[in-house]
């Protein structure tokens, strides 16, 4: 029984030893330069709520958003295709209402909004669905 519990504790002991040696993962190594923090810059557009566009001095455009984890950027892509309205059911309830579906992974998603109402992305869907309808009346 003492064997085992001397056993037992150089075990605890030899692994505490090595987790004091092990570097840690959280520390950046002597030498490394820290990484910057992103900042907005002064002239920065805002594009809606917590999302902001700028132009660097290369002339680079920059999307800045505010996330929970801090303010991130990616570069501005040049010509995004709409992949929002992709997935995106539309259908009529109304003369002014418009009715979306999308499937997310907790199930579909449906909501109605005016005509007047609509974002970019909601509004592209519709005039696909539009165009795709007047494609089968023909």
């Amino acid at each position: 029984m003492k064997h085992c519990l001397l056993v037992l504790l150089f075990l605890a002991l030899a692994a505490a030893g090595a987790a004091a040696q092990a570097p840690r993962k959280d520390r950046p190594a002597p030498g490394a330069k820290p990484a910057a923090a992103v900042t907005l810059p002064a002239d920065a557009e805002k594009i809606s709520d917590g999302v902001w566009r700028a132009r660097d001095a290369q002339g680079r455009t920059w999307i800045y958003k505010r996330t929970p984890f801090g303010l991130i950027r990616h570069e501005e892509a040049a010509a995004e295709p709409p992949a929002a309205a992709a997935g995106l059911r539309v259908r009529e309830a109304g003369p002014d209402r418009v009715v979306f579906e999308r499937k997310t992974p907790f199930g579909l998603r449906t909501w109605s909004k005016g005509r007047q109402e609509l974002d970019a992305d909601e509004r592209a869907a519709l005039q696909q669905w539009e165009q795709s309808a007047r494609k089968q009346q023909d």
